[in-house]
């Protein structure tokens, strides 16, 4: 019977360690992330826009960000199918594929498990951005719901901004683990050229993520921008 090798094994918890703990390990060790410090900003701008006349401005921005949801969703689907049908054709695929110098014999359901791997990551990433355009539409509903400036103020408008806030920072949560399938299923097909290929490109694409979210000339500008507005916020008079 055709099984994994150890190496095979070793691999693919590694894999699943990067993939699916991602995010508990940038909430752990990585409180300076962007999608962390993005919680209060989006609380921030709940709070200006409760203090808003005319709100078109954040319907623009809302519409702009369920615009790039709706485009992930599909855009996955018609991936999930593609692999879908790669691996419904591995007959044909795995002559062509270990015609490459650097990719060695490969058991038949070994192959079809390794084609199998970036399809499952591609699915949940699709499930996840679906999710996201739930909540997201949930959000739209409740600032679509807020009341007037003249109506809301206090500790009511706090509550409100702090409850819509978050509503739209779990939908964005959920939106950036559907983008990361895309970077994991990259990762994913590696497996094919061998066990220590996948660790390499798991490791890689972790890596990278984290970097982004903390090191980057963007997460730098973010973190200053922050500061300036909260202090903007402190010094705002209170309705």
């Amino acid at each position: 019977m055709e099984k994994l090798s150890a190496a095979d094994i070793f691999a693919l918890i590694v894999f699943g360690i990067c993939w699916l703990g991602y995010a508990p390990i940038v909430r752990r060790f990585v409180p300076d992330a962007i999608n962390l410090g993005l919680v209060g900003l989006r609380i921030s701008w709940m709070r200006t826009m409760l203090r808003r006349e005319n709100r078109i401005v954040d319907s623009a921005l809302l519409g702009h960000v369920v615009h790039s949801a709706s485009f992930f969703t599909s855009t996955s689907l018609i991936v999930v199918g593609a692999l879908l049908s790669l691996l419904s054709n591995a007959d044909r695929v795995q002559p062509a594929v270990e015609q490459l110098a650097f990719v060695t014999a490969i058991p038949r359901m070994v192959f079809e498990l390794k084609l199998a791997l970036p399809l499952v990551v591609l699915i949940h990433g699709f499930a996840c951005l679906t999710w996201s355009l739930r909540q997201l539409n949930y959000t739209i509903a409740m600032i679509g719901a807020a009341p007037e400036r003249r109506l809301v103020a206090g500790e009511v408008a706090e509550r409100l901004a702090q409850a819509i806030g978050r509503s739209l920072s779990a939908a964005l949560s959920t939106f950036n683990t559907g983008i990361r399938a895309y970077y994991f299923a990259i990762g994913g097909l590696a497996w094919v050229i061998g066990p220590w290929a996948l660790v390499v490109a798991a490791a890689a694409i972790t890596g990278m993520l984290i970097w982004r979210q903390s090191y980057s000339t963007a997460a730098r500008h973010f973190r200053a921008a922050r500061a300036a507005m909260d202090d903007a916020h402190a010094h705002m008079p209170r309705e």
